[in-house]
C-alpha cells in the first residue's frame, strides 16, 4: 500500500495534476495583483505557485536526484519558516542538515567534485528560503523585488559551490570548520558592498528570541550566526552517527543549545536601566499608505493631521517629538527656513517650550562647482548653456524651540536600486531601467560621519530606515556620542506583510548590540519603544493613525560590541581566507605536476 501510494505521487499523471493546480493559483495571484491597488500576500502565491510548478515539470526521474531535491525543499522551507514572524524560528539551528545531506550525497554518488549539481539544488533550496521570508520586497516594485530574490539566493548557490568545493578538495576532518567560516564572511560581505541585503543573516532570524540573545552586546548579530550554524553541525554529527551515537555527541549538542541560553539569562538578569532621569517622548505615526497616498495628499492635508496628533499627545514634559521617515518632501536645504513646512514644524515646536523634533525629511540642494566633492550630483543644462549641479537625499532634521540652529543628517546606508545604483560605473548601460524602477544613475548623497544630534538631555542617533539593519554601523552613532537611538521609517511599501515585522524586530538587535533605548516612528507600520534589552513598548497597529508617549532613560555605557564591532566576522573572514588560499596552493601545484 505504502509502496504503490509513493508510485503515485511520484507519477507523471500526479505531477501534471499539482502543477495544472498550481498554474492555476499562480494565475489567480497575478490576476489580484492585476486588479488590485495592494498586493498584500499574493506575491508570495505567484512566486511559490509557478516555481514549484516548474520544479515538477522538469523533475528528475532519477532516484538519488529526487532525494536531493527534496532535501533540499526541506531546508528551503526550514530556513524561509525560521525567519520571523512566523514563530518556528527554532526550525533554523536544524535547517542546513537536509542541504548538507544533499551535498554529501551528491559527493558520495560520483566519487568527486559536481559544481552544477550542488549549485541546482542549492539554488532550488535558495529560492524557496528568500521568497517565503523576503517576498514582501516585490509589493514595493515587482520585478526588482523577483530580481531580489532571486539573485539573492544565486549568490547564495555560488557561495555554497565555494564551500563544497574547497571542502572537498582539502578533505579536512573539521569541514564544518570551512562552511562556518566561508558563510558567515559571505554575510559579512554582504553588508558593505553596492548590492548589500543583509536581511537574512542568521542572527537577525533570532530577533523573535530577544530573552535568549541578551549576549549579541558582546557578539552582535553574527554571534546568533555562530550559535545557528554550530546547532546545525553538532546536530548533523549526532545524525550521521545514529546508529553509534556517543555520549560525546549528545553532550555536543546540549552545551551547544543550552550554554548560551543560560548566558543570556544570567546577562539579562544583571543588566538595568541607568540612573539618570528619563525623557518624555511622543511618536507621531501619520500613517499615508506610500503607495497612494503618502506622495499625492496635499503636505497641507498632511501637516493638519499630523499637527492634530502632535497637539492631542505633546504636554510640558514632552522634551523630544518624533515624526517618520520622509515626512515632508521637496525640502530645498539652500532655502530651508523659507520653506512653508519647515516654518510650520518650527512653529509647532513653539509652541511649548523645550521641545526638539526630530524628522526624516526629503531634501535636495543646488551645489557649486567647489562643493561637488563627495555629493552624487546632477547636473542640468539650460537653453543658455549654464550648468547647474543638484543633489537629493534622504535625511533627517532636528529643529528646537525658540532656536533658529537646526542640525541635517543623510542617510548613509542606501537602498540598491531605489536610492543608489550598484556598481553604477560598470552597470551604466542599465541606467534606463533603473530610471523606469524608480532609482537613478547618480543615487542619494549620504556623508561619512555618524552625526549625532545635541543639545538636549539626550544626544540623538538619527538612524533612518535601512540604517537599522546595521549592527557595527549603528555603533558609529554611538561611539559618536548617541545616549538613545530614533528609527524614523516608512514601513507601508511592503503593505500588510512580514516585511514591516520584521524591520521592527531587527530594531530591537541594535538596543541589545549597543545597549541604547529606541524610539521608533514609521510612517505606517509600527511606531513603539524599544528598551535596552530588546522588549518593544507600546506597539502601535499596522494602518493605525495615532500618537505614543512614553519616556526614555539615556544611556552611556559602551559595549564590547559598540567598541570593537564583528570581531566574529572578521575573524571569520580570516579563517575563510586561509582557507581559501590553501586550496589555491594545492590546486596549483596539483596542476604543475600534472604538467611536468
Amino acid at each position: 500500500m505504502v509502496e504503490a501510494t509513493s508510485v503515485f505521487i511520484f507519477s507523471k499523471a500526479f505531477r501534471r495534476l499539482i502543477g495544472m493546480l498550481l498554474v492555476v493559483s499562480g494565475s489567480i495571484a497575478g490576476w489580484q495583483m492585476y486588479t488590485t491597488p495592494l498586493w498584500s500576500w499574493w506575491p508570495l502565491v505567484l512566486i511559490l505557485s509557478f516555481w514549484i510548478a516548474g520544479v515538477l515539470f522538469f523533475f528528475p526521474r532519477d532516484q538519488q536526484k529526487i532525494k536531493w531535491l527534496g532535501l533540499s525543499s526541506l531546508s528551503g522551507v526550514m530556513l524561509g519558516l525560521g525567519f520571523p514572524p512566523s514563530g518556528l524560528t527554532w526550525l533554523v539551528f536544524f535547517a542546513w542538515i537536509p542541504l548538507w545531506l544533499m551535498e554529501e550525497g551528491i559527493f558520495q554518488r560520483y566519487k568527486k567534485i559536481k559544481r552544477g549539481e550542488v549549485f541546482l539544488f542549492s539554488f532550488h533550496a535558495f529560492v524557496l528560503w528568500n521568497v517565503i521570508a523576503t517576498f514582501w520586497v516585490m509589493n514595493t516594485a515587482f520585478f526588482a523585488g523577483i530580481v531580489a530574490n532571486f539573485f539573492n539566493a544565486a549568490i547564495m548557490g555560488g557561495v555554497m559551490v565555494l564551500i563544497h568545493v574547497v571542502k572537498r578538495r582539502l578533505n579536512l576532518k573539521f569541514s564544518g570548520l570551512v562552511f562556518i567560516s566561508i558563510w558567515i564572511s559571505f554575510e559579512y560581505v554582504h553588508h558593505f558592498w553596492d548590492i548589500s541585503w543583509p536581511w537574512l543573516t542568521h542572527g537577525n532570524a533570532l530577533s523573535e528570541y530577544p530573552w535568549a540573545i541578551q549576549w549579541y552586546e558582546y557578539t552582535g548579530a553574527f554571534g546568533g550566526s555562530l550559535w545557528v550554524i554550530l546547532v546545525n553541525v553538532a546536530s548533523y554529527t549526532l545524525y550521521v552517527h545514529r546508529k553509534k551515537i556517543s555520549v560525546i555527541h549528545i553532550a555536543q549538542l546540549a552545551a551547544v543549545i543550552i550554554l548560551p541560553l543560560l548566558t543570556s539569562w544570567w546577562i539579562g538578569s544583571h543588566t538595568f536601566e541607568s540612573n539618570q532621569k528619563p525623557v518624555g517622548i511622543t511618536i507621531v505615526q501619520p500613517n499615508y499608505e506610500p503607495h497612494y497616498e503618502k506622495f499625492t495628499v496635499p503636505e497641507s492635508q498632511q501637516a493638519k493631521r499630523i499637527a492634530a496628533l502632535t497637539f492631542a499627545h505633546v504636554d510640558s514634559n514632552t522634551e523630544y517629538l518624533v515624526f517618520p521617515e520622509t515626512t515632508f518632501d521637496g525640502i530645498r536645504l539652500n532655502t530651508f527656513r523659507q520653506n512653508p513646512a519647515i516654518n510650520l514644524c518650527q512653529s509647532l515646536v513653539d509652541s511649548f517650550s523645550n521641545l526638539r523634533l526630530i524628522s526624516g525629511i526629503a531634501s535636495y540642494r543646488t551645489l557649486t562647482k567647489d562643493a561637488l566633492e563627495g555629493a552624487s550630483y546632477r547636473v542640468y543644462v539650460n537653453d543658455q548653456g549654464d550648468s547647474t549641479y543638484w543633489d537629493i537625499q534622504n535625511a533627517a532634521m532636528q529643529l528646537t524651540s525658540g532656536e533658529s540652529d537646526y542640525a541635517i543628517y543623510f542617510k548613509s546606508k542606501l537602498v540598491p536600486g531605489p536610492e543608489m545604483f550598484p556598481f553604477r560605473h560598470l552597470l551604466f548601460f542599465l541606467a534606463p531601467l533603473v530610471d523606469k524602477l524608480g532609482g537613478t544613475l547618480e543615487g542619494h548623497t549620504k556623508q561619512k560621519t555618524r552625526d549625532v544630534f545635541s543639545g538636549g538631555a539626550l544626544k540623538v542617533a538619527p538612524v533612518i530606515c535601512y540604517e537599522s539593519i546595521y549592527g557595527a554601523y549603528t555603533g558609529g552613532y554611538v561611539r559618536n556620542g548617541a545616549t538613545a537611538l530614533f528609527i524614523v521609517t516608512n514601513d507601508g511599501w511592503w503593505d500588510d506583510t512580514p516585511g514591516h515585522i520584521q524591520h521592527l524586530k531587527l530594531g530591537t538587535l541594535r538596543a541589545i548590540e549597543h545597549r541604547r533605548p529606541i524610539a521608533r516612528s514609521a510612517n505606517t507600520g509600527i511606531s513603539c519603544f524599544i528598551d535596552i534589552k530588546g522588549k518593544i513598548l507600546q506597539p502601535t497597529a499596522y494602518g493605525e493613525t495615532t500618537a505614543i508617549k512614553g519616556q526614555l532613560i539615556p544611556e552611556t555605557r559602551i559595549t564590547l560590541y559598540t567598541r570593537w564591532g564583528d570581531l566574529i566576522a572578521k575573524c571569520s573572514v580570516f579563517l575563510a581566507a586561509i582557507f581559501i588560499l590553501v586550496f589555491i596552493f594545492s590546486h596549483a601545484k596539483r596542476f604543475m605536476l600534472r604538467g611536468a
